[in-house]
């Protein structure tokens, strides 16, 4: 079932287009059930690839008579979401973005709003990495958590998604907050399971952007009373952290978001301007949305270590360059970097492979657009298939083998790699928190190998690579044992 949130029904976009654009031609269309067209669309790896292979790089879906637009290829995408920016950049407004993020935060805003609050995001950013407490600090505190959290375990399964939601979570707060919750905090705990919760919730609900009426009848069917719990929990979460926030006197140089924001309240009050998108309610859904914002990071991760307990021999050439780089006596940092060409490869490769964002949020066309000489009409929608990216032998020999090695050269050095970062989104919409996601990803991952072995659970098959789709391409749950190096 397709997983983007639609608000038209019926046919009136279908017949509209059809009567208003006879001289467009759309790209070719996937044929559909009678009534509900391409409801049954689900958003997989596999299904990209077979549409991308039947079709070419666009094809035309119609759910509920809402006309949706598959872009796939490299080239194709990066003309739509980047050369097309200016046109292609929105999200439908749609149930999830009014009962979830208010038309407001990072995520959720739209237009003027939307532009603002995003260079202020990029400013804090550079404002952050200018500081002493920079992003990779953030993270590094974090990642002793981490590890204390797999030393707990002394050897025995661990369920690695929790450790890593709730390590995660940490990393945000610090960041929004400028300090982290102390190890083993409940409210800490609470906190993650109720953002993993909500990313499944939200998936689950997008029925109600065809039929939102659907969501009053009796009991709970499609998880809305569930998503406004949980949301409306995460929210008293940040609410309750920024009042605090408020009242504490704060160094000249402090650079967390929330303190950056109460700055930036200040300015605009000062000068007189319009508050519109930097209200305290912002304030609320800005951290709301940048803690929903990490989860496809958790997926990542956990699909890290999935790979790495199915490839023991990726394990080994891990550590054998991290001892001879690092040693064993001092974590890894970014300065390691450079110099860890096959642990980035790595990374990259689970990037890959396992294409997170395959359910990229659904883009809407503000005009007409003409690509591969095809017309892409206004308020449409646009599913990016960034999968086909990942999976296209074109670019990668050989893309259903995880192969660290595609990118190092005779020389050992990393090359070819560039495309993969199009897994954070092309265009104006590229995921903000690309650099720290990868040195989240760096730094726990490196870490973790650096200390252990990884193992499976002791009677239990390896699970699955094939994964779960809940908007994005997540790992089926799995608990590993991490045992101390010899």
């Amino acid at each position: 079932m397709i997983s983007l949130p639609v608000t038209t029904t019926g046919g009136a976009i279908q017949n509209k287009m059809s009567k208003n654009s006879s001289a467009k031609i759309l790209p070719p269309r996937e044929p559909g059930s009678f009534l509900v067209g391409n409801y049954d669309f689900k958003p997989t790896i596999p299904t990209y690839l077979e549409l991308w292979r039947k079709h070419g790089d666009l094809i035309t879906l119609v759910t509920f008579g809402q006309t949706m637009i598959v872009v796939c290829g490299h080239k194709t995408l990066t003309e739509v979401l980047e050369q097309n920016g200016e046109n292609t950049y929105e999200h439908p407004f749609v149930f999830g973005f009014r009962e979830y993020f208010e038309c407001s935060g990072i995520l959720g805003a739209f237009g003027q709003v939307w532009k603002k609050q995003r260079k202020f995001v990029i400013d804090t950013l550079r404002k952050i990495d200018s500081g002493s407490a920079n992003q990779e600090s953030h993270v590094a505190d974090v990642v002793e958590d981490f590890l204390k959290d797999v030393e707990l375990a002394n050897g025995q399964p661990i369920e690695m998604k929790k450790v890593i939601n709730t390590n995660h979570c940490n990393i945000i707060f610090s960041l929004l907050f400028g300090e982290k919750f102390e190890h083993g905090d409940e409210t800490l705990s609470r906190l993650a399971g109720l953002v993993e919760e909500a990313g499944y919730a939200v998936s689950d609900s997008g029925v109600l952007s065809f039929f939102e009426w659907l969501k009053y009848l009796p009991g709970d069917l499609f998880k809305a009373k569930r998503l406004r719990y949980l949301v409306d929990e995460i929210k008293k979460v940040v609410k309750e952290s920024a009042d605090k926030h408020k009242e504490k006197t704060h160094d000249a140089d402090a650079t967390d978001f929330i303190y950056s924001f109460m700055q930036e309240q200040e300015r605009m009050t000062q000068a007189g301007e319009d508050m519109e998108g930097f209200t305290d309610r912002d304030m609320i859904l800005f951290g709301f949305g940048f803690l929903f914002g990490g989860i496809p990071v958790t997926h990542a991760l956990a699909w890290s270590f999935l790979y790495l307990v199915h490839h023991p021999d990726v394990v080994s050439n891990m550590q054998k360059e991290i001892d001879n780089i690092i040693g064993k006596n001092r974590l890894p940092t970014m300065e390691d970097r450079p110099s860890l060409p096959y642990c980035q490869a790595v990374i990259y490769e689970v990037l890959r492979m396992a294409s997170v964002s395959s359910g990229a949020p659904a883009h809407v066309l503000s005009a007409d657009i003409e690509v591969n000489g095809y017309t892409l009409p206004k308020d449409a929608w646009l599913i990016p298939g960034l999968s086909t990216i990942n999976w296209d032998p074109s670019i990668h020999t050989e893309p259903e083998k995880f192969n660290p090695g595609r990118f190092i050269n005779d020389e050992g050095q990393l090359f070819g790699y560039e495309k993969v970062y199009t897994s954070f989104f092309i265009g104006p919409r590229t995921c903000l928190g690309q650099s720290l996601a990868m040195i989240e990803m760096f730094l726990i991952i490196t870490s973790v190998v650096q200390k252990y072995d990884i193992g499976n659970e002791p009677g239990n098959p390896l699970v699955s690579l094939e994964g779960i789709y809940k908007g994005v391409h997540i790992p089926s749950p799995y608990n590993l044992c991490l045992k101390n190096r010899l």
